[in-house]
């Protein structure tokens, strides 16, 4: 009995040690290709990601990403993604980025 259980909590242990999550500053790359694809840019190099901001962990390890992308052309947008980790040797997984346009007003100068 106690073999069996023993033998259970390390499988527990060696499943969840192999989780693999990446930080704010790696995930930057696969944020701003998905979220040019999902804008409909012929190239992420058309946008920069910045103010990258993660959630705390949730009890399974996964996070809410919070950024904002704008274009070459001065678009905005504020995005979100959810970053889930790899288990064992599989890397971790962003899912598919959803992003609401910011209106940015330019005041014009009358002379």
């Amino acid at each position: 009995m106690k073999t069996s259980l023993t033998l259970s909590l390390a499988m527990v242990i060696l499943a969840t040690a192999g989780c693999t999550t990446m930080g704010t500053n790696e995930a930057i790359v696969p944020l701003q290709s998905a979220t040019a694809e999902m804008i409909g840019l012929a190239s992420s190099d058309e946008l920069s990601v910045t103010d990258v901001k993660a959630s705390q962990p949730d009890a399974l390890g996964a996070q809410d990403l919070s950024y904002i992308a704008t274009t070459t052309k001065g678009r905005r947008f504020d995005c979100t993604a959810r970053m889930m980790p790899g288990l064992l040797i599989s890397a971790p997984t962003l899912t598919k980025p959803s992003c609401t346009p910011v209106q940015v007003h330019s005041i014009k100068k009358s002379r």
